[in-house]
């Protein structure tokens, strides 16, 4: 036995290590965060440029309504804000420095949304050595969000740079990858998840049924690599109607009931963490810090979700299947939807172009880029793809059409007409034996996406998240089970 026991002790020792790693695991809540914006002053409360007044005002410099914010934020199940950064030297550094004092103080954590289109940058140097005074100084005080050791920095408009050049940036930045960086975007912008560490979308205000676009995004952002950070957008509402911004979102809050319906959808994508989009942007309309006319509602609805979220959702349930019991008799499916060779004329619905788009050959990344579209440029939209991620347009003339995606797009009209593109050849009818359906256990309800009328204002349909019981706790062996040779 003496001989073995120098082998007992080390495979006990793995035992413990392996039980503490999954007890450590098992207590780490998933992350709430909220974007938060620190540049307002005196100038910026008034009725003709933002939807809502905070209650009550203040201004950003002010210490005392940072820690009053980082209070009512951590009242609200907030574990972190993400604040937008301009670079040092400016007043979002200066202001942001503060922040992290009275963050320190409330056990509360910070990090950074590192904007691309701050107006320090001049050039691909400025970025870089905006990045290493953030990492080497920010990002090491106590308060500044870490995630496995690791200090989490957000990203705003990479795509100002190709994935190449990102490379090239974070192996003179964090070559050794001891930060994790967040990326956002579209779905053209995923292949930056070959440098960057996570994803996120800022707004989801704009889709017409939340839960259905936000469940496409998990297994988009998990396809490069099981240990990409997924990060689930929530949202009480949009309106940036009294901004300067050309390009206008309008989505009604509903009382409360679209921040409902946006955590619900964002559960049901089982995310690594969730943002709130956002926590004060009182220019576009996001914000659900107290205001005038709602109180604390958007508080309160925050505690409740934040607490199921650190809880742990509910395991996913397979999907209930169906059996078919096919009839003898065969008849013919006559009809062929219209293939993406269909072309089409007519009036369509205007949009406007609200960043510089690629115009493609086919409704997909993989296709042949014709052209591009700039900023603020209108087209006419003739058809789009079943799930609303791309538009056929007249390009490069009338009597030609070609695909633009869907994001960078903001329709002016009713978008019911519009006819829908398969994405495939048009078939030949072919026989087809007509089934009866005898299902094994009630079907799960599904949204469809709906397009709305001229305004964005847009309804999403409630999700909830499925039921589950919960994995197993890791449970010790026995010795007789790690040596079967033990008496």
């Amino acid at each position: 036995m003496k001989r073995f026991f120098p082998l007992l002790v080390f495979c006990l020792a793995i035992v413990i290590a392996l039980s503490n790693m999954q007890t450590a695991q098992a207590q780490r809540s998933p992350l709430v965060l909220a974007f938060y914006y620190d540049w307002f002053d005196e100038n910026t409360w008034s009725p003709s440029k933002v939807p809502d007044l905070p209650s009550p005002l203040y201004v950003s410099r002010d210490p005392s309504a940072m820690a009053r914010q980082i209070q009512q934020a951590r009242g609200a199940g907030i574990d972190a804000f993400v604040i937008s950064w301009w670079g040092a030297g400016n007043p979002t550094d200066d202001n942001f420095k503060v922040m992290l004092g009275q963050a320190s103080a409330a056990n509360f954590r910070l990090a950074v949304d590192f904007e691309l289109t701050s107006p320090f940058y001049n050039s691909k140097d400025d970025v870089i050595r905006s990045l290493k005074n953030l990492l080497a100084n920010n990002a090491q005080h106590p308060a500044y969000l870490r995630v496995d050791g690791k200090p989490v920095v957000f990203f705003w408009r990479e795509q100002q740079y190709s994935v190449d050049e990102w490379r090239a940036i974070r192996d003179q930045v964090d070559p050794n990858r001891q930060s994790i960086w967040i990326a956002e975007g579209v779905k053209e912008q995923l292949p930056y998840l070959s440098v960057f560490d996570g994803f996120h979308l800022y707004s989801i205000a704009w889709a017409p049924d939340v839960a259905t676009e936000l469940q496409k995004w998990s297994p988009r952002v998990k396809a490069y690599g099981a240990d990409k950070t997924w990060v689930a957008t929530v949202m009480p509402g949009a309106d940036n109607g009294k901004s300067s911004q050309s390009e206008k979102v309008i989505r009604d809050r509903r009382g409360g009931d679209f921040y409902r319906e946006t955590w619900r959808a964002a559960f049901s994508t089982y995310p690594d963490w969730i943002i709130i989009t956002s926590w004060n942007e009182w220019v576009e309309g996001t914000m659900i810090e107290p205001s005038v006319s709602y109180g604390n509602l958007y508080l309160d609805i925050t505690r409740n979700f934040a607490a199921q979220f650190h809880a742990g959702l509910p395991t996913p349930t397979p999907t209930p299947t169906k059996t078919l019991k096919p009839t003898a008799t065969a008849t013919l499916t006559p009809t062929a939807p219209l293939s993406i060779t269909t072309y089409l004329t007519g009036t369509g619905v205007l949009a406007t172009i609200s960043e510089t788009l690629r115009v493609r050959a086919a409704p997909n990344t993989d296709s042949e880029i014709l052209g591009r579209l700039r900023q603020g440029m209108t087209v006419t939209l003739l058809a789009r793809t079943e799930d609303w991620q791309w538009w056929l347009i007249p390009y490069p003339n009338p009597s030609q059409n070609a695909w633009i995606f869907s994001g960078f797009v903001n329709p002016e009209g009713d978008l019911s007409s519009l006819p829908i593109l398969d994405g495939n050849p048009t078939p030949t009818p072919t026989p087809t034996m007509t089934p009866t359906l005898e299902p094994t256990s009630t079907p799960t309800q599904t949204s469809t996406p709906v397009p709305d009328t001229a305004t964005p204002t847009l309804t999403a349909t409630p999700t909830t998240p499925p039921t589950r019981t919960p994995a197993p706790m890791f449970s010790f062996p026995s010795l007789k089970d790690i040596f079967p040779f033990l008496p």
